[in-house]
């Protein structure tokens, strides 16, 4: 295979994927605060889950910011490139989860939405959490990597409690609480 084919090299040309894929999902996002504003006199809004939409773009941000270093990889072989997919893939799911199909006609409230959607809300981060564990032994990781996993290692548990106390409103604030302390401590872990 050549290395560059009219000074375009494979890993741009890859990396042009990944970006259209990231582009993509974070279009999900807009779409979903958008149609929560369209569709504001026929759902009741729930600041908790306004908040976890947020919370999980912010993520989705710091995935694409944080895979810099490793887009040299993706040209090495098939199994970087696809394994970079994942927490994308991940973070769309996330998205359909998070966000009702506004075609539907209706009331929605948000509130019984998202604690009927809770547990695999909570379950998506988990996995999301435990591939990002993987990926720092996968790929060669730069800043604190030992904090950075120690921070996952309590998303992944405050997550999965979450998922298991689906319906504890009190308990998914504190995780809630938790979850966005953690996020800025993670940024400050990184170089």
């Amino acid at each position: 295979m050549p290395d560059e084919i009219k000074g375009f090299t494979h890993t741009e040309y890859l990396t042009v994927f990944i970006a259209i894929i990231f582009g993509y999902v974070g279009a999900e996002y807009f779409q979903g605060w958008g149609g929560l504003i369209r569709h504001r006199r026929t759902l009741q809004p729930y600041w908790q889950h306004t908040l976890w939409t947020l919370f999980a773009f912010i993520l989705l941000i710091q995935n694409w910011w944080g895979i810099w270093p490793r887009t040299r990889l993706i040209d090495e072989d098939v199994f970087y490139f696809l394994y970079a997919l994942v927490p994308i893939f991940l973070f769309h799911l996330i998205s359909v989860i998070l966000f009702p199909d506004f075609r539907k006609e209706g009331f929605t409230d948000m509130k019984e939405y998202f604690y009927s959607n809770t547990r695999w809300f909570f379950l998506l981060f988990a996995s999301y959490f435990l591939m990002t564990i993987a990926s720092s032994f996968v790929y060669p990781d730069i800043g604190d990597v030992t904090l950075q996993n120690l921070i996952r290692l309590g998303g992944v548990g405050l997550a999965g409690a979450a998922a298991y106390w689906n319906k504890s409103e009190k308990l998914h604030i504190g995780v809630m609480i938790i979850a966005y302390i953690m996020l800025f401590r993670f940024f400050a872990a990184l170089p």
